[in-house]
């Protein structure tokens, strides 16, 4: 297996709380603060429920990397100044999408976090603009010194395809979250997948593409002889059962395959793993 595999689920699974979740599993990639802004207090509250340092990683605001709607972000998400909706979003070089980056530095160091991670929209398509905009935004604004020893991450959606996103990625100096079993499940970039190496990785596994809810053992093995190629990888699951999948896919990192397969299989199996969620709290 992988020197270090770091196993997570991407937002704090739906009927898990804080405290049931970090017993389980070591990281989480927050997704609150993409929504819009969270009061530090909040931050450091959800800090301190954490195990391990550096257990979060954080979803960058939407501010910085989406275009807003008609309706900007929502009421609850960030606000807006007046006629001035066209400089957020989309990595632009513009004072709003620099105040974002602002909120997301005081995010990570509130959380102790140790990933920053930027989600491009599907309509971020691999246009000659839109990589000029990365270079510039990685390069100039969310620099490494920016972030501290921060691990930054692009997580792109839409017409990028892998291997393309993968050494875009490298030349940006960030690592590209890709999706080994959504992002190809036709398989055509099977070379691509079988070639990857590196000291670093970010695999985000969203399910698309298969009927299960749950991911399947062989997919499961798959995930983690892919990991296994690195010294340290983040594995995250954004799949239909989330915490379920991570606790399996971790008992199949540290070798206790046979238990995951038993979870696997039948009724008995998922009661143990959604055990966890007894006892929730409220964030």
């Amino acid at each position: 297996m992988a020197k270090h595999v770091i196993v997570g689920c991407a937002g704090l699974p739906h009927g898990v709380g804080w405290p049931r979740y970090f017993q389980r599993l070591p990281y989480l990639e927050l997704t609150s603060l993409h929504a819009g802004p969270v009061r530090p207090s909040v931050l450091r509250r959800w800090r301190e429920s954490a195990k391990h340092p550096r257990a979060f990683g954080v979803v960058a605001p939407a501010i910085i990397t989406h275009t807003p709607g008609p309706r900007g972000y929502g009421p609850r998400g960030w606000p807006l100044p007046t006629g001035r909706a066209h400089e957020a979003g989309g990595f632009r070089a513009t004072e709003l999408v620099a105040q974002g980056v602002d909120a997301l530095v005081a995010g990570l160091d509130a959380l102790d976090a140790g990933v920053a991670v930027f989600r491009s929209p599907p309509d971020f398509t691999p246009s000659t603009g839109n990589r000029e905009a990365l270079r510039r935004f990685f390069g100039e604004v969310a620099t490494a010194e920016r972030l501290g020893d921060r691990t930054r991450v692009w997580h792109p959606s839409g017409l990028w395809d892998p291997p393309i996103a993968h050494a875009f990625a490298r030349e940006l100096g960030v690592l590209c979250g890709l999706d080994p079993l959504g992002a190809d499940p036709e398989q055509r970039f099977a070379p691509f997948w079988a070639s990857l190496t590196g000291e670093e990785a970010y695999y985000v596994v969203s399910g698309l593409g298969r009927s299960r809810r749950r991911t399947s053992n062989d997919h499961l093995e798959q995930l983690a002889e892919l990991a296994a190629r690195h010294d340290r990888a983040w594995v995250v699951f954004a799949t239909t059962e989330p915490f379920p999948d991570a606790i399996r896919f971790s008992r199949v990192v540290t070798g206790h395959a046979e238990e995951a397969e038993a979870l696997d299989d039948g009724p008995e199996g998922e009661a143990d793993v959604h055990a966890a969620d007894d006892g929730d709290e409220d964030a």
